[in-house]
């Protein structure tokens, strides 16, 4: 499956977010995510994901890391939520949850690929719905192949955040 990242435009349905590559990076941003947030652009929101302009990131030391609070991640029902954040000086993007121990875990190894999972997630349904070939147990192997090969340690956390959302498409919830 060919995918260009900067389709995941397509899929935005808020206003993108506008930042300076060099001020980013003297928040501690890296240089990677920096380049994806200004060349492919963070929208406002994002399903359940909410990215905060560069005047409102938090610098916030964590277990003794510092890290940088980029935005919050807080689905349907939940009751608090979620930071976002990337390590200063580290491409890694991760997030909280008080169900998952540690409370501060990874969900890709950087925003790019973060976007690039969604991205993928769409287009590889339409593309097995389109072919007449879309199951739920089918889509969530396929996932897992794709996302496996992208980002291994991702997909390792078996409570992390992509396991459990291909593990919803095995079980048909």
């Amino acid at each position: 499956m060919d995918i260009n990242i900067r389709e995941i435009r397509d899929y935005y349905d808020s206003e993108i977010r506008d930042y300076d590559y060099n001020e980013l990076v003297s928040l501690g941003v890296s240089h990677d995510n920096a380049e994806f947030m200004v060349s492919i652009g963070v929208p406002e929101e994002y399903n359940d994901f909410m990215f905060y302009g560069s005047d409102t990131f938090q610098k916030i030391l964590i277990e003794g890391v510092q890290y940088i609070k980029i935005g919050h991640f807080a689905s349907f029902g939940m009751r608090n939520s979620y930071g976002l954040y990337f390590k200063e000086s580290s491409s890694e993007f991760f997030t909280t949850s008080a169900l998952h121990e540690p409370h501060l875990y990874m969900i890709n190894k950087d925003l790019r690929t973060f976007f690039l999972f969604h991205l993928i997630k769409n287009e590889l349904a339409m593309k097995m719905k389109q072919e007449n070939e879309y199951s739920t147990q089918k889509y969530a192997h396929e996932l897992q192949k794709m996302f496996d090969q992208i980002d291994p340690v991702a997909m390792k956390d078996v409570e992390g955040f992509w396991s459990h959302f291909i593990e919803d498409y095995e079980t048909g919830l």
